[in-house]
């Protein structure tokens, strides 16, 4: 096996090596609310839940960077979240695929994403912040903390107060999420993305006082 250490290459080098390897990764495409009153949409395939108690989710923001017509600035997600302490999580299926991309240009802080690609936006229940109306599931984020731990980045931990699952994704009798209607795409390396629709299921087998498993 090549044998690469971290600590002789740059920073996109290092970036590009973690999420080739990390994949595929869920996608948040997140909204949030500016002072002047516009919505904006930013994708972060940075991200995971955390925890259920209470319920916590994750996402890496860095700076623009040198690719960017607004290198090293702070990213308009990053600013409204600190100003508002809230924001939407926007999962990604397959219908907003390409949406999603596009939301990923660095557009002005004057331009809302979503008038730029056709997406529009529906009411939140417990914010002022907006999710988009054609999401699939939508959690409603309080922000909990934000960890500074670099120059160019910041790690945002939000608590989830409440979700929206289009109506025939949720067992509401159950409480699960009908995972066989879902279609999420996930993130590879570079412009790269997956579907998923070729699955397989394999419980977790239980431990047996005799010392064999139990599916």
């Amino acid at each position: 096996m090549t044998h690469v250490v971290m600590s002789g290459l740059s920073n996109m080098q290092k970036y590009w090596l973690i999420t080739g390897s990390i994949a595929p990764r869920p996608i948040a495409l997140v909204t949030t609310r500016g002072a002047n009153g516009l919505h904006n949409a930013a994708p972060f395939s940075s991200f995971t839940y955390m925890g259920e108690d209470p319920p916590l989710m994750v996402i890496g923001v860095d700076l623009y960077g040198e690719e960017s017509h607004r290198p090293g600035e702070i990213k308009d997600t990053l600013k409204n979240i600190q100003d508002r302490g809230e924001f939407v999580v926007n999962m990604v299926d397959e219908s907003l695929l390409e949406k999603m991309v596009l939301c990923g240009s660095d557009f002005p802080s004057h331009v809302s994403e979503l008038d730029a690609t056709g997406l529009s936006l529906a009411p939140s229940q417990h914010m002022e912040t907006q999710r988009i109306a054609e999401t699939p599931i939508a959690w409603e984020c309080k922000l909990y903390k934000i960890l500074d731990f670099a120059t160019s980045r910041s790690i945002v931990f939000g608590e989830i107060v409440a979700m929206y699952f289009r109506d025939d994704l949720i067992d509401a009798e159950a409480m699960r999420v009908r995972v066989d209607r879902f279609a999420p795409c996930g993130r590879l390396g570079g412009p790269n993305y997956s579907r998923t629709s070729d699955r397989i299921r394999l419980p977790v087998p239980t431990f047996t006082s005799k010392g064999t498993p139990r599916v």
